[in-house]
């Protein structure tokens, strides 16, 4: 029978997600499609010694190498094929049900309820839509990973307590599957607080040597990852994404948090709409006693109360209250503020503690009622949640086809979140750049530009979302007003910033404004020296006002930095001419056309030169250079 269901597990997952399996990659999906992946087994020894994200100074992220190691094994026989790597998040989904269900009999012992529940309740939970983020995103598989791996902790290590046969292979098999889950994502901590709860609600936390060294073992296992990790991560979490950055009122910061944990039990019962994103601005606090914190805190205070009471009594149920409760606190954003405040795959591991209360909780009202009617509603509303969580599951595939399909879908819902709104925007001005329908490219940008308005709207305080947007203006609507007026509102907040200032003074310089534009080269110059683009229109701009000097200082340091480009070598031969030393601008203008630059005005000027020189070669040179253009 057993065999059966595990049968029926792994059919139920392909039916739920195969369609699935014809997606593209999606959102964040780059991080597992790296370098190091595309080396095949060959970059196995990277991976080892390398974070799972690095992006420049500024991000650095925890360690998680075995989602790598698959997908480099993955790439070493397949190369870069999204279809075959759904299909393994598929298995891997499949083999996490298994595992569930499993523990659900050999760790909870759920089938002495009644025998079908712990199928029951894994069925609901693999159906349940929430979890598609997790299953659809390649970058997710972490996730899959850490709870596979996590649940069978769980197991084995309940066994090392509960079975006196293989005592040391089981304590083995538990240690190594906790180490696997916390280098597949560190949110595997919360394992540890969940068996410990299991084993006080089994009362097996009695003074014993062999006891203690599987909770002695593990615990110095997560101390030494967590240590390892923690004192090498870069990933600040900016304002844009979590409105609670920086605020220290706790009158504040508790509601929100608990108007964000009440969400999650809102998306565990009813999961719709579910977003990519949520982010700041999508759980705004209107006052601290508001309906929604107040019903919150009730509802939370509650099921505490309820678990502690039930766990007592030694019923399971008060025991997977403890565990939700436990599970959903590390994503409550407080202390420690949680990046875009909510994601649909935090509830990936909670979830399990929550469907399976419920389930047991209704079969409870049912066999203790004499209504059969009441049997009958309840009955029918689970045939009904069935029948409508599957469907949103299998529909919600289809909108993770690809980061453009998925986004597009989303965006309705997420008017108020502004990192939605700007990394849309920013989707739509990408793909304007890529098609080729003229129409077709006037409506994304016009499409992408109402939602850089969205985003100023909601966050008019970061300079970043008013530098793009002037970017946008400049080079894509060509509207120079509105690009001047954005760069300028990003210096009225980051007077040095770098980018704003070159764009204006660039901006500036084509109109010829070098007095103008002077300033802001200069401001750009003493924030970043080794740009360039910069160097080059610096230099430009001081030969325009006669600031021979400082061109000449900053082409000398153009040259020693970027020997191999053109651009260098013409200044310093423009700067030569207007000093009146031909011969000397004729060898820089030389190497500049030698690196390939063609303009025709120069290279007339060199026949001319060289004529004069008398010399005929290098003349004929130059005008066979002019005849090809």
């Amino acid at each position: 029978m057993q065999k059966w269901i595990y049968f029926l597990l792994v059919i139920l997952s392909f039916v739920l997600y195969g369609n699935s399996i014809r997606n593209d990659y999606s959102l964040d999906d780059e991080f597992v499609t790296g370098s190091s992946v595309q080396k095949g087994i060959l970059g196995i020894p990277e991976i080892l010694t390398s974070r799972y994200g690095v992006r420049g100074d500024e991000i650095a992220l925890d360690y998680r190498p075995v989602v790598l190691v698959s997908f480099a094994i993955e790439y070493q026989f397949f190369k870069a094929n999204p279809h075959v790597s759904h299909f393994i998040n598929i298995l891997l989904y499949a083999c996490c049900l298994i595992v569930l269900y499993n523990v659900l009999i050999s760790v909870f012992s759920i089938q002495k309820i009644f025998e079908w529940l712990p199928l029951v309740i894994t069925v609901f939970y693999a159906i349940h839509p929430v979890h598609t983020e997790v299953v659809n995103s390649l970058k997710n598989r972490d996730e899959l990973f850490s709870f596979l791996f996590g649940f069978l902790f769980l197991q084995y290590g309940f066994h090392y307590f509960t079975v006196s046969e293989k005592r040391i292979n089981n304590l083995l098999l538990a240690l190594i599957f906790i180490t696997l889950s916390l280098i597949s994502k560190i949110v595997a901590i919360l394992y540890f607080p969940v068996f410990v709860l299991i084993l006080i609600f089994n009362r097996l936390l009695k003074w014993d040597k062999g006891n203690y060294l599987l909770l002695g073992s593990s615990l110095f296992i997560i101390i030494i990852f967590s240590y390892f990790v923690l004192s090498g991560l870069k990933r600040e979490t900016y304002a844009y994404e979590n409105s609670l950055i920086g605020v220290t009122d706790l009158t504040v910061i508790l509601p929100t948090c608990f108007k964000i944990i009440l969400h999650h039990i809102k998306l565990l019962l009813i999961p719709f709409p579910l977003r990519y994103y949520y982010g700041n601005n999508m759980f705004p606090l209107e006052n601290t006693f508001e309906p929604a914190v107040i019903f919150s805190f009730i509802v939370h205070t509650a099921l505490l109360i309820t678990g502690i009471i039930q766990f007592r009594k030694r019923e399971v149920l008060g025991l997977l209250i403890l565990c939700y409760l436990g599970c959903m606190f590390l994503y409550f954003n407080f202390p420690i503020p949680y990046t875009g405040m909510f994601s649909e795959r935090a509830l990936f591991f909670s979830s399990v503690w929550f469907i399976a209360a419920v389930v047991i909780f209704l079969y409870r009202i049912i066999t203790i009622s004499n209504m059969s009617i009441l049997k009958n509603v309840i009955l029918l509303i689970a045939f009904i949640v069935f029948v409508s969580y599957s469907f949103l599951t299998i529909q919600r595939n289809f909108y993770w086809k690809n980061i453009m399909t998925l986004v597009s879908h989303d965006i309705s819902d997420l008017e108020n979140s502004i990192a939605a709104n700007f990394s849309y925007a920013n989707l739509l001005n990408n793909e304007s750049k890529t098609t080729k329908d003229s129409i077709n490219v006037v409506e994304l940008r016009l499409r992408a530009e109402k939602h850089y308005e969205q985003t100023i709207r909601l966050f008019p305080y970061y300079p970043g979302y008013y530098y793009q947007f002037g970017k946008f203006y400049s080079y894509h609507l060509k509207n120079t007003e509105k690009a001047k007026y954005n760069f300028e509102s990003t210096l009225k907040i980051d007077s040095a910033d770098a980018g704003s200032n070159f764009e204006l003074g660039k901006i500036y310089f084509e109109e010829k404004d070098y007095r103008r534009s002077y300033p802001y080269f200069i401001r750009a110059y003493n924030k970043i020296q080794t740009d360039s683009l910069l160097l080059f229109y610096l230099a430009q701009n001081a030969l325009a006002l006669g600031d021979l000097n400082s061109c000449y200082i900053v082409n000398n340091q153009f040259l020693k930095l970027y020997p191999d480009i053109k651009y260098p070598y013409l200044n310093l031969g423009v700067y030569y001419s207007t000093i009146m030393k031909d011969d000397s601008a004729v060898i820089y203008f030389e190497k500049g056309i030698a690196l390939g630059d063609r303009n025709p005005d120069l290279l007339k000027n060199m026949v001319f030169y060289f004529n004069k020189k008398n010399n005929k070669e290098k003349a004929d040179y130059y005008q066979g250079l002019l005849l090809q253009k």
